[in-house]
């Protein structure tokens, strides 16, 4: 056990590094969205947070950050649900093993909204892998259900990255706060700014580690 957590730790600390190293160009951009093609076939790969990571280091490609992650969820949607279709009844009996209520709850869920829910469950972090199954196990089409994730995942990515660049600055500036509460977030909004600032700076200067350069705090 100790063993596995001392792996882990520095399989962390590998990727830290590698990221601030390499997380300002491109061909990491596109790696990270290759990889999230398998995000709906590996639940470990976290997709928002590589957004949210390259939304900091790279902010000035965001709508490009967006759009390619959006297309490869459609992607990892389409391979997913073109595999479900493919071993059919199979398929069902593993899901209804696998996944029990869950299974009960999307199909019912499906039966109840119409495919169109697929939209709104995947414009919320994570994928919505057993509504995935249903959909491609009752007839719909692969390319559909792609569709259907990518205009959920649009709809997340775009939402994150706004909220990410947009609301820390204005609260930030805000000087009219006068309730707790906003004071509060005003204080978390100019710490997450100055957390943006540090990362981009370590970028630059990967081989700083983690010392904390002049002027950031």
């Amino acid at each position: 056990m100790h063993y596995l957590r001392s792996l882990l730790q520095r399989w962390i600390k590998w990727a830290q590094a590698a990221l601030l190293r390499h997380g300002t160009e491109l061909r990491t951009l596109v790696f990270l969205a290759l990889l999230s093609v398998f995000d709906g076939f590996v639940p470990m790969l976290p997709a928002e947070v590589f957004v949210l990571a390259l939304g900091i280091l790279q902010p000035q490609r965001g709508k490009l950050i967006v759009l390619v992650f959006a297309v490869a969820s459609a992607m990892s949607a389409f391979l997913l649900a073109l595999l479900l279709g493919t071993l059919s009844a199979s398929a069902e009996w593993l899901g209804l093993q696998l996944m029990g209520a869950q299974w009960d709850q999307a199909l019912t869920t499906v039966r109840a909204w119409g495919p169109a829910t697929l939209v709104l469950l995947a414009a919320f972090p994570d994928t919505p892998r057993t509504s995935i199954a249903v959909l491609a196990l009752s007839g719909v089409t692969p390319v559909a259900i792609g569709l259907m994730v990518f205009a959920g995942k649009l709809v997340l990515y775009a939402s994150l990255l706004a909220l990410m660049h947009y609301l820390p600055s204005r609260l930030g500036r805000s000087r009219s706060a006068d309730a707790v509460w906003k004071r509060w977030l005003q204080r978390r909004a100019r710490r997450f700014v100055a957390y943006c600032r540090r990362v981009r700076w370590l970028a630059r200067r990967p081989e700083q580690g983690i010392a904390r350069p002049k002027g950031v705090y």
